[in-house]
């Protein structure tokens, strides 16, 4: 120990440094930069996940947000995110896009909407802190997938929104749902956030940032070289059967949408109403389902909701088509909402009920479907939730309706019972035409089906069992004639997730409980620290600085 002078100059001196403290430089300097964060994380979100989809801001937006909710302590940061979130969400949202009335309902919507996606942020900001090395990165990821999961039993939407659905345009990544379903695709998108934000807190060189990075990297490129030799190697190899996909005329559909009500009780009536509104779309449809069976169409369907007619001209209806099958020789599919005789509302029972009747080259009908999955306000009952297949000479066909498609489980019936074709009828507006189209290739990729989806004021358009585009007709809103004429393969291939179903959602639900439990052993072991990591020789290590917060 040093000692000081008999020097009084030197002594005063001396006394006067022990007396008074030094200033210790903070261990690092703090960032002044987390509101920026968060700005640009919002600024890419309406782009992430809604009608407006650009497949990188899905990976970037979280690194960004991440990066400001650790930078701040959760009591700021987590609330400021929901807010920041269900900003982002009323841009994207905007014009109509979910079919929420405006007013306070709405914005308690999209403010249930914000605390959602903001959850996964806020499991990360409290558990990953008290974790190290790669357990640190799967926190977020793991959030994110079963977050999604769970949220499939109780939203009416289903898988609407998830993050997998934002790499639509990146063929070789998709394939990857074949095996995982998109939750392996969620949890790798997810993924990078966080380990961006391990090297962003620690380096490269420091303990715990290169080994999630390096992992990273490598499964990455593993799902896309998987990808890549599916569509390279395993490209579907079979006999095509063409098939005619029909829209109703624009201008006669909305005709038939515009009908008055029908009141039960007056027969005179309804027949005006049939006669003057109905009839006119249902003539066009028979018109050109005739035209494209002389072509050479074999299979033909029409869109959801193509035909509206009342309950007691179903079964006619029904038999007109059947006698259009049987003398062309075609398997003919016709969808209708039926305007129920009885129907009193929502607080009453159904006002109608939404069909897909097939009809085989025997004038047969094979199956009568319900839509399983309505949207909200349809003003129907789901039906019973049971896919339909039939064997035909070309290939097993089945039916699911509009967002049914939003359900994996329901639509894995299909990939279980070896369907070759999935006719997906589907009716749309404006403002999620894209949106939806982009998301439905991705039951067909999963279940290894062929798909046909013959769409009402929206996008209609077909493609093979691994996504690959076979038609596409967008100009629902420009064109007269809405058909829609492919050849698609008549034989689809086994996939892995339509045996293993959800196995990756439940796995990373229960990752995420085993790392809670990480973390919590991790708070009670004396001396434990959030953010400590400890080295290969179990030596403690500094904190990880965290933006904006002093390390401890």
């Amino acid at each position: 120990m040093a000692t000081i002078s008999g020097d009084p100059i030197a002594r005063r001196t001396g006394e006067a440094d022990l007396r008074r403290p030094r200033r210790v430089p903070p261990p690092h300097p703090v960032s002044r930069w987390p509101w920026l964060w968060l700005v640009v994380g919002a600024a890419l979100l309406p782009f992430a996940g809604l009608q407006t989809l650009v497949p990188l801001t899905a990976w970037v937006a979280p690194v960004f947000l991440m990066r400001f909710t650790r930078s701040r302590r959760p009591v700021v940061g987590l609330p400021v995110l929901v807010v920041a979130i269900s900003l982002a969400l009323l841009v994207g949202l905007r014009g109509g896009f979910f079919p929420v009335e405006d007013g306070i309902g709405y914005y308690v919507f999209v403010a249930g909407l914000g605390l959602g996606g903001a959850l996964p942020f806020a499991v990360d900001r409290l558990l990953a802190p008290r974790l190290t090395g790669l357990s640190r990165t799967l926190v977020f990821p793991a959030a994110v997938t079963t977050v999604e999961f769970l949220s499939t039993f109780v939203s009416a939407y289903g898988t609407a929104g998830s993050a997998a659905y934002s790499q639509y345009a990146g063929l070789p990544l998709v394939q990857l749902v074949s095996v995982t379903g998109i939750w392996g695709l969620t949890f790798l998108v997810s993924w990078l956030a966080p380990v961006v934000n391990q090297l962003w807190e620690r380096g490269w060189s420091a303990p715990g940032g290169r080994t999630p990075t390096v992992l990273f990297a490598a499964v990455l490129a593993a799902a896309l070289l998987f990808g890549g030799a599916q569509l390279a190697f395993a490209a579907p190899a079979a006999e095509t059967v063409r098939v005619a996909a029909l829209a109703p005329d624009r201008r006669l559909s909305e005709l038939a949408y515009s009908a008055p009500a029908v009141p039960p009780g007056d027969a005179a009536g309804r027949a005006a109403v049939r006669d003057e509104y109905f009839r006119p779309v249902l003539d066009e449809l028979f018109a050109r389902s005739e035209r494209e069976a002389v072509a050479g169409a074999e299979v033909i369907a029409w869109s959801e909701a193509a035909a509206r007619t009342l309950e007691e001209d179903q079964a006619a209806v029904v038999s007109r088509a059947a006698d259009v099958a049987r003398r062309h020789g075609v398997y003919l599919q016709v969808s209708m909402i039926v305007q129920l005789a009885s129907g009193t509302g929502s607080d009453g029972g159904p006002v109608n009920e939404n069909h897909a009747v097939l009809l085989d080259p025997d004038g047969t009908v094979v199956w009568d479907y319900l839509k399983s999955r309505p949207v909200p306000g349809d003003g129907h009952d789901p039906g019973p939730g049971v896919v339909p297949t039939v064997d035909t000479p070309h290939g097993r066909l089945a039916t699911i309706i509009c967002q049914d498609d939003f359900f994996p489980g329901l639509v894995r019936q299909a990939g279980r019972a070896g369907v070759d074709i999935l006719l997906v009828p589907s009716s749309d507006w404006r403002g999620i035409a894209a949106w939806h189209a982009q998301q439905a290739p991705f039951r067909a990729v999963e279940n290894g089906v062929a798909l046909v989806r013959p769409t009402r004021q929206g996008i209609s358009l077909a493609t093979d069992g691994q996504g690959r585009l076979l038609g596409h007709k967008a100009d629902y809103d420009l064109a007269s004639d809405q058909t829609l004429v492919v050849s698609v393969p008549t034989q689809g291939n086994d996939t892995w997730y339509a045996r293993m179903g959800d196995t990756v959602a439940f796995a990373s639900a229960l990752g995420l409980l085993a790392l809670t439990g990480a973390a919590w052993r991790s708070r009670r072991r004396p001396g434990g620290d959030a953010g400590t990591a400890r080295t290969g020789s179990d030596q403690a290590e500094r904190p990880a600085p965290v933006d904006g917060l002093p390390a401890r």
